[in-house]
C-alpha cells in the first residue's frame, strides 16, 4: 500500500485521530485534530481503515513530546503526545457531545474540570507478567497496544513511583523463581501506610522461592501476598501478620478508609479527594437530609456524606466490600449510616422486604456504577423521586444512556456536568453529573 497524506478532522478517546480519505474514515494513532500527517494504510475494514503514522508534517499547537519511552508500544497510555490541559478539554467536549448525541440531553452548566498531578499518580494497578524464553527473562508491565503481549518496559511514568521503581526488580525477582512461568499477574496497591503486591501463582512456590519473595518484601518494605485461585485465597506471604490494615484518609472529613489488597479504590488519590468534596458541594446537603448511595463500594462517598446528614444508606453488590464498609463506619464512629448487600443489576420487579429502600423517601441519591452504567436501577428511581441525583460515571456512553432516561422519561434536568482527570494520559474519563427535579 502506498503512503498517503491527510488532515486529522477528529480525535477518538482512545488516542487515534480520524482522517477522511475519499469519503471513508481512516484511524491514525498518535495524532491530533488539525494536524497534517503522512500515513501508511495497514488494515482495511468495511466501514473504516486503520493506518500507521509515518510523519507529522504540520503539528498541532497541543502536541508535546511523550514522556515515556514506551508510549508507542505500551497500551497503558493513549494521549501522552497531547498537552495535559488539551487532553482534559477534549475529554470534556467528548462527554458533552455524547450526552447530546446519545442521551439527547442539554447541560445547563459545565463545571471547570478537576485536575491534579498527571505523572506518578496511579496508586493501583494490575501488572501483567510473562516469562519469554526467547528473551531469557520475565516481562512485567502493561500489555502492548492492540496486542496480547506484555510490553518490554523497565519503568512507567504514570504509576506511583513505589510501583514504577519496582518493575525491573520484579522482573529480576520472578526470573529467579522456579515458577517463573507460573506467575501471570501482580496486583499492586499503594496505601498511605504501606504498599501491597498480590502475586497470582498457578503453582505453589518452592521453599527457596518463598525465601526470595520474603527477602524482596523486606528489602522494599512491601507487603507481599499470594493468590492461588480466587480472591478468597489471597493470603500474606508465609502467614505474616501486619500491625494495621491498608488505608487512605479523607483529610477534610478526618475519615480513615481501610481496604484489602484486592479491593477497588480510585486510582488517583488527589482527584478522589477533590471528587468527594465536589460531590458534597453540588448536593448542598442539609443536616436533616436522607441520602441513598448506590454502588457504594467501601463507602468512598457514603462515609463523608454521613458526616453531613441525618441518614445514609449504602447499597453494594459485593458482600466483602459491604463488610469492610461497615467496619469503616464503625472505626469512624458513624452511627447514622447503614450498608446492605444488593445486586443492583438484578432488582426484583415487584416490592420485596430486601428492596424496601425503593419505597422510602430520599432527598438525594448518589450513583457511582461500573462501566456498564446503572440502567436497571435508574428505571426504579421513579418510585423514589429524589430531589437530586448525583451520577459519577467512568463511561460517557452509559452515562448518556442513563441520562436519557432521567431527563426524557423521568423529567429531571441535567443542571451541571464536570469531568475529572482520574486517568491522565489515557482515554478514560470520569464524569460527575447532577440531575435535579424541577420545582
Amino acid at each position: 500500500m502506498s503512503n498517503k497524506e491527510a488532515v486529522i478532522i477528529d480525535l477518538l478517546l482512545d488516542g487515534r485521530g480520524v482522517a477522511d480519505q475519499e469519503g471513508k474514515k481512516v484511524f491514525i494513532p498518535f495524532t491530533i485534530t488539525g494536524e497534517r500527517v503522512s500515513y501508511e494504510p495497514c488494515k482495511k475494514n468495511k466501514k473504516f481503515d486503520e493506518a500507521r503514522l509515518l510523519e507529522v508534517i504540520e503539528p498541532a499547537a497541543e502536541r508535546v513530546a511523550p514522556k515515556c519511552a514506551y508510549f508507542t508500544v505500551c497500551g497503558g497510555c493513549t494521549s501522552q503526545h497531547i498537552h495535559p490541559q488539551a487532553q482534559l478539554q477534549f475529554k470534556q467536549q467528548a462527554v458533552l457531545d455524547t450526552l447530546q448525541r446519545i442521551g439527547r440531553v442539554a447541560v445547563a452548566d459545565v463545571a471547570p474540570p478537576l485536575s491534579d498531578k498527571v505523572w506518578g499518580y496511579r496508586r493501583r494497578a494490575r501488572l501483567a507478567v510473562k516469562y519469554v524464553a526467547k528473551k531469557g527473562r520475565v516481562l512485567v508491565g502493561f500489555r502492548e497496544k492492540n496486542a496480547p503481549y506484555v510490553a518490554d518496559m523497565l519503568t512507567c511514568e504514570v504509576l506511583h513511583p513505589v510501583i514504577a521503581d519496582a518493575i525491573q526488580p520484579l522482573s529480576d525477582l520472578i526470573s529467579s523463581l522456579s515458577i517463573k512461568d507460573k506467575v501471570p499477574q501482580i496486583e499492586c496497591s499503594v496505601a498511605e501506610n504501606a504498599t501491597s503486591m498480590v502475586f497470582r501463582v498457578l503453582q505453589a512456590p518452592s521453599p527457596a522461592d518463598l525465601e526470595v519473595l520474603q527477602q524482596f518484601a523486606h528489602d522494599r518494605a512491601i507487603r507481599v501476598y499470594l493468590q492461588t485461585k480466587g480472591l478468597d485465597t489471597v493470603a500474606p506471604l508465609n502467614g505474616q501478620s501486619f500491625s494495621e490494615p491498608l488505608y487512605f484518609t479523607i483529610p477534610n472529613s478526618t475519615l480513615r478508609i481501610e481496604f484489602s489488597p484486592v479491593d477497588f479504590i480510585q486510582v488517583h488519590h488527589e482527584i478522589n479527594q477533590r471528587m468527594i468534596e465536589q460531590a458534597i458541594d453540588w448536593l448542598a446537603l442539609q443536616p436533616d437530609d436522607c441520602v441513598l448511595d448506590l454502588f457504594c463500594g467501601l463507602g468512598n462517598f457514603t462515609l463523608p456524606i454521613a458526616r453531613k446528614v441525618a441518614r445514609v444508606l449504602g447499597i453494594e453488590g459485593d458482600q466483602s466490600l459491604v463488610a469492610r464498609a461497615q467496619h469503616n463506619a464503625a472505626i469512624n464512629h458513624l452511627d447514622q449510616l447503614e450498608f446492605r448487600t444488593v445486586d443492583l443489576f438484578k432488582l426484583e420487579h415487584t416490592a420485596s422486604p430486601e428492596q424496601d429502600w425503593l419505597q422510602q423517601h430520599w432527598d438525594a441519591v448518589v450513583i457511582d456504577p461500573p462501566r456498564a452504567g446503572a440502567h436497571e436501577v435508574i428505571e426504579k428511581l421513579i418510585a423514589i423521586e429524589p430531589d437530586k441525583i448525583l451520577y459519577v460515571s467512568c463511561h460517557p456512553a452509559t452515562l448518556a444512556r442513563d441520562a436519557d432516561i432521567l431527563v426524557n422519561q423521568l423529567g429531571y434536568q441535567c443542571t451541571r456536568v464536570g469531568v475529572m482527570d482520574m486517568f491522565p494520559q489515557t482515554g478514560h474519563v470520569e464524569t460527575m453529573a447532577l440531575f435535579t427535579k424541577p420545582s
